[in-house]
């Protein structure tokens, strides 16, 4: 089952909106550079917070609280446990656990779309568009009334769809109470029970193989974080429970739950594990920004040479050249100059063990070159 469809865009039509893209195009441009800026200063930010929480963290006993603690960054290790027994009422399901989470999807079309564009001489767009159709399970409802193929029917969803969690309201680690964020924190969810509703019938039942669905059929699925489980805390002492450690230098607060045993060096490695790879992505979302952007200043020479579709891709690979020429540089001078603004010390240390590789480099060709010229034949 499959509906093809084919337009045309014109050449006219082409030019008019890669002028009006060169707006947009500027505007991505420019956000580049405050966006990589910032993004150096919270990395930066974000590690002397790592730095200052592992050089500050205490090992506490699970068992007992020290008054002398109050206030500070602790490492605990321990079985975090809870009473609470969570109920989903509507469905008939309860569990003693941290979270009990519920996804209800229904089993409808979906339509699927596949583009292909050809250039044709003249500059015009041949844009062809494959819509197919298949059975899948989904947590939102799909409006089939927009596709471009009779009979793939969707009924009204007979349940509300989509996802929802209960957390418990209070659980301990050894003597400490667990703040609400760091139960929602605890990770580590296993499939608890699926529940089927057939589209014939009102009646759940829950199933280990859901047989063969129809359109219409609901899906529930429960999946339960259960206590007790082992989890590793880092976060200041306050009174029997936790709060968020505000570090004395960057004034930013650290709190950590992690799944299992994990010893503090361990926790703070991971977070700054997790620090570099967000710089690494908002540096290479920061570099397309302005790569994107000088394109789509670009693109109307491609469009004017796309009256001869075989010039077109030759502009075209041109324009993204040059993207790439403009945009590599502006990034790497923006992270530079942000280093020099967060790091000077650092920076100039950088400069000078680079200055110095050069100058050997220099140093070594000059006296190669000379001693070249020394034992050259001279004329008799």
């Amino acid at each position: 089952m499959a509906v093809t469809e084919t337009t045309t865009i014109s050449w006219g039509s082409r030019i008019s909106g890669s002028f009006k893209g060169i707006l947009v195009g500027l505007g991505l441009f420019i956000a580049g550079f405050p966006l990589l800026f910032w993004n150096e200063g919270r990395t930066v930010t974000a590690t002397k917070t790592n730095e200052e929480g592992a050089a500050s963290v205490v090992e506490a006993e699970v068992g007992s609280i020290d008054p002398a603690q109050e206030g500070a960054l602790i490492h605990l290790i321990g079985e975090a446990t809870t009473d609470a027994v969570l109920k989903d009422d509507e469905y008939g399901v309860s569990t003693t656990a941290f979270r009990l989470s519920r996804k209800v999807e229904m089993y409808q079309w979906v339509e699927n779309t596949e583009t292909h564009e050809e250039k044709k001489l003249g500059g015009k767009i041949e844009r062809t568009t494959k819509y197919t159709y298949s059975k899948e399970w989904c947590q939102n409802a799909v409006n089939s009334d927009s596709f471009k193929e009779s009979g793939h029917i969707n009924p009204p969803a007979r349940r509300a769809l989509g996802s929802d969690s209960i957390y418990a309201a209070t659980a301990k680690l050894g003597v400490r109470n667990l703040t609400a964020s760091q139960i929602k924190s605890i990770s580590g969810s296993e499939t608890l029970v699926m529940k089927y509703n057939p589209v014939t019938t009102n009646e759940f039942f829950e199933v280990t193989n859901v047989p063969e669905p129809k359109i219409g059929d609901i899906r529930v699925t429960f999946t339960v974080v259960k206590s007790p489980k082992e989890i590793t805390v880092v976060a200041a002492q306050k009174g029997d429970s936790f709060m968020a450690y505000t570090t004395k230098g960057t004034k930013k607060s650290i709190s950590h739950v992690m799944s299992g045993a994990v010893d503090a060096a361990g926790v703070f490695a991971a977070a700054e594990r997790g620090n570099m790879m967000m710089a690494w992505i908002l540096r290479l979302v920061g570099f397309l920004m302005m790569y994107i952007g000088v394109k789509m200043v670009l693109a109307p020479l491609q469009v004017l040479a796309d009256v001869v579709p075989f010039i077109g891709s030759i502009v075209g690979f041109g324009t993204s050249l040059v993207a790439f020429v403009v945009a590599a540089p502006c990034a790497l001078v923006t992270i530079a100059i942000a280093w020099f603004f967060y790091r000077p010390v650092l920076s100039c240390i950088l400069l000078a063990i680079a200055g110095g590789i050069i100058y050997f480099v220099w140093s070594k060709k000059k006296a190669k070159t000379a001693a070249a010229v020394a034992n050259a034949p001279t004329a008799a």
